[in-house]
């Protein structure tokens, strides 16, 4: 096992969903099941960003925002500041065909770049999910404290490097009721 933090990102509102993502059930698991099931073969430590409570459940820290209401990067800083390893691997709670693998081609790809992202074969940028160096951290900040909260700029300013999955099943997304089925 590495030495890398894998941190799921389940604060969203869930708006469209109507209830909370992580905890909704697909084929016997809640959505963050797969994803701890995805990075417990590679992460010695899993960190679960939410300022909910009920995700103690699982049995990982779950790490609240420290600024509110500013979207996935302010789950994103929060965990990433409370991460007890400098090689991070970010995902959304919302993807039940996530994999280990996925998450090996990240790294193997992300060369010295202190940020890679994934990206679809139609060019689908996910800025949730792929690496960040605990480096990133006063960037992160820095952004927040100017209230630009875009994942799609901060990646920019990273110069994250892209990784092309081209397994677009592994990449899919649960939003509403209607994705369940």
């Amino acid at each position: 096992m590495k030495s890398i933090t894998g941190i799921i990102l389940a604060g969203g509102l869930s708006s469209r969903m109507g209830q909370d993502k992580g905890l909704i059930q697909y084929k016997g698991r809640t959505l963050l099941e797969y994803c701890i099931n995805a990075l417990k073969p590679m992460c010695s430590e899993i960190i679960i960003s939410s300022n909910n409570l009920e995700y103690e459940q699982f049995g990982f820290r779950v790490i609240a925002d420290v600024y509110q209401k500013v979207g996935p990067i302010g789950g994103l800083y929060s965990a990433l500041a409370e991460a007890g390893n400098e090689d991070v691997i970010v995902c959304p709670c919302d993807m039940p065909f996530i994999t280990t693998e996925l998450f090996d081609k990240l790294l193997n790809e992300k060369g010295e770049n202190k940020a890679a992202i994934a990206v679809s074969a139609i060019n689908k940028i996910y800025p949730t999910l792929g690496y960040y160096h605990k480096s990133c951290l006063p960037v992160i900040l820095q952004f927040i404290e100017q209230g630009q909260y875009k994942l799609q700029l901060l990646i920019k300013e990273l110069k994250a490097q892209t990784i092309l999955i081209e397994d677009d099943k592994s990449l899919l997304n649960f939003n509403s009721p209607e994705d369940l089925i």
